[in-house]
Formats: C-alpha cells, structure tokens, sequence
C-alpha cells in the first residue's frame, strides 16, 4: 500500500466508505498512512490535528502536490497517481463546492442570483427527482457558474409554477447548459413544464463521442460523473459516489439536511471544468492549426510577413495546417487542464 510520497506533500485518501480526506502526508508504512492538517470532505471539517489510516479501510491515495509557499504557483505533477488539474484550481474547486448560495423562497435574493446567472455564457445544471418520470416534479435545481453554486429550494416559492425567470434562463439560446445524462432532465422540463431547454452541452454525450473517436466503439455502460472525472483528470473512482443517490432522494424533509446541499452542489460544481476538457480535446487539431497560422507570421522576418500579409492565397504552408478531421485520435488526458 506504502507509496514514495514526500513529507509534507498534499495526499488524498480514500476510504472504503467513500469519505475523503485531504491533508499533509507525515509517514507511513505497508499498514498505515499518518496525515496531518487535513480536510474531510463530506463535512467540509477542517483539522489542524494529525491522523492515522490503516489497509483495511483505505481504498486509494492520490497524490494532490507538494507543499509550498503560498506565493508559488506550481502545477500538480502528472503522474499516474496524481490528480492533473492544477492544485489552485482544485482548492478552488473544493471551496465553491462549499460555498453554495441556497434560496428558499422567490425574495429579492431569489431575483438577485437569477440577474447573475443570466449574464454567464454556461451554466451548469443538476435537477432533483427527473428520474422519477413525467409525473415528477423538481424539487432542487442546483446552478453553477464558474466560481459559484447556486440551489434552488422551491418548497416554499409562492407559485407552485416553474419560476419564469429560471425558464427564460433554460431556454435561452445564448445561455449553455452544460449537463450530465441531461435526457430525464429535459424531457422533466418539456412534458411536466412545457418549457424546452435549449443550447444544451451533455458532458455524458460528449464522452462517448470522444471515446467512439478514439477507439472505433462506445463503452458498454454509460459513464457516470464520477467516472468521467477519473478517466479526465485521475480523481478517485470513489469521489462522487456518496453523491449519486441526492437525485433519486425525495426532498419531503424540511429543513433541508447539510450533507444533502454539499452533495447536490459537488455533483454540479465539476460540468463546466468538464465541459472545458471536453471542448479542448474536441477543438485540439483545431487549435493546433490556429497556432500554426499564426506562427507563420509571429516567426517570419518583416520582408516574409509584409508578403503574407498582402496575400489573398491559401498557400500550400497553410493547406498543410489544416487538419482533414477535426476529431483525429486524442488520448481523453491529453489536453492539460488550465
């Protein structure tokens, strides 16, 4: 089980139980792994104190990066057993995750964080009780935009409608809505509410597009969230896990328990950053021909560059760049995440 990691690097260990806790690495043996100033995830409990796992109830450990001066930014190291986004942006990541905003009735916060959310370019969606068919109704809508989490509580809304200012945002066709498995989602949207959602991005649709390009086939199962964050930027298989039965869950208690909002906001803090990779694995060949083009300029003398200029020709050095495909084969990790 033992792992050559550094004192004082960043870990992240999993248990069996599908806990996670982030914290400093300060030894360890083929039996044990002793870790200080750690996280728990699921609670969101921060500890200055040192703690021991042993074998039996470790299920991974990945490497997150090594401890530094705040002033320092340093990618996270792309090894097999580490996490490849960078560690910033992780933290980041796991912050907003809980630092969510909920609102509860259609007040003037409710009218506030809908003028927001119109004013982003993608948003990210989750929806409670889709998969219970068309007779369902959501009860939590969860939001994301790049740095904040937003969920919808309509319980105690006023009208027992879907709120027109979250279906204008839903039907937008300047807003992306980037979802997972969005096909219960949407048809919820169309059959219980009448109302289409449009310029939809489904991250599940896009992996299988990538993984058919790749390797001639769809997957035999269809991939959770959880598992598209592993294959993408090497998270644990078991990070999502605990997280998975809130869309199923019925939303009838109130309040609303804690561990329920971190769940629903950790399933949809994540698509956008998905949705990204997915994008710029896409747009790979894409980019790479841009880049060329604009090397032939950037990397000529002023004599050649004031001859190209005044060229209306595709020259041969730029039919050579463009790629026949725009989907040649990509490996899913080969794009860095920034």
């Amino acid at each position: 089980m033992e792992k050559k990691f550094e004192q004082g690097e960043r870990i992240l260990i999993v248990l069996n139980s599908g806990e996670n806790f982030e914290g400093d690495y300060v030894k360890g043996s083929d039996t044990r792994i002793e870790i200080e100033n750690f996280l728990h995830y699921e609670s969101g409990n921060k500890f200055d104190s040192k703690w021991t796992f042993y074998k039996g109830e470790i299920s991974s450990v990945l490497r997150i990066g090594k401890k530094k001066p705040d002033t320092v930014e340093t990618p996270v190291d792309n090894s097999d057993n580490k996490i490849l986004i960078p560690r910033e942006e992780y933290e980041r990541l796991i912050k907003m995750t809980d630092d969510y905003i909920v609102i509860k009735t259609d007040d003037k916060t409710y009218f506030d964080s809908v003028e927001k959310l119109a004013n982003y370019e993608s948003l990210g969606v989750i929806a409670s009780n889709c998969e219970r068919g068309r007779n369902g109704r959501i009860k939590m809508l969860a939001l994301s935009t790049w740095k904040q989490i937003y969920i919808f509580d309509f319980h105690n809304f006023r009208s027992k409608q879907f709120p027109k200012e979250l279906a204008d945002i839903l039907q937008s066709h300047y807003i992306q809505k980037v979802v997972f498995n969005g096909g219960p989602f949407i048809d919820c949207m169309l059959h219980a509410y009448k109302i289409p959602v449009n310029h939809v991005f489904d991250v599940q649709i896009s992996h299988l597009l990538l993984v058919k390009n790749s390797t001639g086939k769809c997957e035999e199962e269809l991939p959770t969230i959880g598992q598209c964050l592993t294959k993408y930027f090497n998270f644990s298989s078991s990070f999502m896990t605990s997280c998975m039965e809130i869309l199923n869950d019925s939303w009838e208690v109130r309040p609303v328990d804690v561990d329920k909002l971190k769940k629903i906001s950790r399933l949809v803090t994540y698509l956008i950053i998905l949705k990204d990779h997915q994008m710029a694995l896409m747009l790979k060949d894409y980019n790479k021909a841009v880049q060329g083009y604009h090397d032939l300029f950037t990397k000529s003398t002023n004599y050649h560059l004031m001859e190209m200029t005044s060229n209306r020709k595709c020259t041969k050095q730029i039919d050579t760049l463009i790629p026949n495909s725009l989907l040649e084969f990509n490996s899913l990790k080969s794009i860095k995440y920034q």
